[in-house]
């Protein structure tokens, strides 16, 4: 399957060879029969985008005769998507057309044959191929309708002392490369219930570093990882389209973990408040801003799933040293603005600059207003009983006001200063969470809104920060009735999920 995908991503190209064979098959057959081309002809070139219904303006367009492939005219297309070319030899022609919107598809260029009769004119359509048509191209049987693609190239960070940054964009991958996992929270309102699944997808790298990944709904958060051979990329997030179909290449880098308390200060081993923070030898600076252009200060910007981070001073600048090297993704957050979440390629002994821009919050779409209106409902059953939980004083407790305070990047920084709950990094980028219980350290039973979870180590993919409205953590024995699994001799953690506004 995936030397089906990758082929296509270079089918244009074999597109162009085939049509340019047969149809120079084709006109040698007509010249024995018919040797004088006769006066020459014009071609009128229009285009579009088939999902855009948009002409592909400033496309560049080359026109190539089969029978003479030396003989060759190029033109730009206007503002309209046209062009006209006179005085071509009549005979069969191949148009090739590329456009920055084909490479954001992963097409490169469209091929077109036509022919050119002796003093007349030919319209030749440059077309976009349809979003289905992309999609079943790519995905094959894998595809799922109302879904699209994300594709890219797999490359390793290798520094050069001429230029670094250069290294991350022309360094592929080594053949028997790895694989790249994606993630995403597939989130369904059906029979009045909000329905949650974490969708996880490995896909093959090939030899030629390409990837690709189907069934990747619109609009929807996706976690991307590359694992090499010697090297792997951090945790790449991003926003799908609306049409979710993007190119996505990811770099390996290296890590070194590094135990840590939540100050950031390196902590001793045995300590009972740990957190894994992950170091290299890349770093980035920048600064945050505001949509008009002003600096925003003390707004707080981490490296996503390395543990790193850092506020903006007065003037809005940032710098973070020492960073893990590969794709990771930079995720800043101030008070009373939208979030935003950037990848950056880190490469060994390069400062990565960057500008960040936040907008003020908005109001959330009608589907997710739909969804927190029944959210609200049983949120309030749930976090009564709470209440009356956290009065008999068993456990530790983080209400809705708590967390309003605080600054979450994800669910698991809810635990950070808990004693007795330690945060550990998996070789994925994912957070586990282990309590001490009654034979050492376990791993706790935790339950989302009272639904028993099989383990710790997606719970930072499967519960949006921003979703969390109050958490609940014993220690063993001392959990509820309903929330204790007497035989793990562990600890339990209890979740509520929902609009906390």
């Amino acid at each position: 399957m995936m030397t089906h995908r990758t082929n296509f991503l270079v089918a244009v190209m074999v597109t162009c060879l085939s049509t340019l064979g047969a149809a120079r098959l084709h006109a040698q057959e007509q010249e024995q029969a018919s040797p004088s081309p006769g006066r020459p002809g014009r071609v009128d070139i229009t285009s579009v985008d088939s999902i855009t219904r948009l002409p592909l303006a400033g496309a560049s367009v080359r026109l190539v005769s089969v029978l003479d492939t030396t003989r060759v005219h190029d033109a730009t297309l206007d503002e309209r998507g046209r062009a006209r070319v006179d005085n071509l030899p009549a005979g069969p022609w191949v148009l090739t057309a590329r456009h920055a919107r084909l490479d954001t598809l992963g097409v490169g260029s469209v091929a077109v044959p036509f022919t050119v009769r002796a003093g007349r004119g030919v319209t030749v359509r440059a077309a976009v191929p349809s979003l289905n048509t992309l999609v079943a191209r790519v995905c094959g049987s894998a595809a799922i309708p109302g879904t699209g693609y994300l594709f890219g190239t797999v490359r390793r960070a290798v520094p050069t002392s001429a230029s670094p940054r250069a290294a991350a964009t022309v360094s592929e991958l080594p053949p028997s490369a790895g694989q790249v996992t994606a993630q995403w929270l597939d989130l369904r309102i059906e029979e009045g219930r909000v329905e949650r699944t974490i969708v996880t997808t490995d896909v093959p790298v090939g030899d030629n570093g390409r990837y690709v990944v189907c069934g990747v709904p619109t609009e929807t958060t996706v976690r991307l990882r590359a694992l090499g051979a010697e090297a792997a990329s951090g945790v790449a997030t991003f926003t799908s389209s609306t049409t979710a179909i993007a190119p996505r290449d990811l770099v390996l880098g290296r890590a070194d973990a590094v135990a840590a308390s939540p100050s950031g200060q390196q902590a001793p081993e045995d300590s009972s408040v740990v957190d894994i923070v992950l170091r290299g030898e890349g770093g980035v600076r920048g600064t945050v801003q505001t949509d008009d252009g002003r600096p925003l200060a003390n707004a707080v910007v981490m490296l996503t799933a390395a543990g790193l981070d850092t506020r903006t001073d007065s003037a809005g600048r940032f710098m973070l040293t020492a960073t893990p090297t590969g794709t990771w993704t930079l995720d800043v957050r101030a008070l009373g603005y939208a979030p935003q979440q950037q990848s950056v390629d880190l490469i060994p002994g390069d400062t990565v600059a960057q500008v960040l821009t936040l907008a003020r919050a908005q109001v959330m779409d009608t589907v997710r207003v739909r969804a927190n209106a029944m959210l609200r409902t049983a949120l309030g059953r749930n976090l009564a009983a709470f209440e009356e939980r956290q009065r008999a004083g068993l456990g530790r407790f983080v209400g809705p006001a708590d967390l309003e305070e605080m600054v979450l990047f994800r669910f698991t920084d809810v635990l950070r200063e808990m004693s007795g709950v330690r945060l550990e990094l998996t070789g994925r980028g994912d957070r586990v969470i282990t309590m001490r219980g009654t034979y050492g350290r376990c791993v706790p039973t935790v339950f989302i809104d009272r639904m028993r979870m099989p383990g710790t180590e997606a719970l930072d993919s499967f519960i949006p920060p921003d979703f969390v409205a109050a958490v609940e953590v014993y220690q063993a024995s001392f959990a509820p009735a309903e929330f204790q699994d007497i035989f793990s001799g562990c600890g339990t953690i209890v979740v509520w999920t929902g609009p906390r506004g």
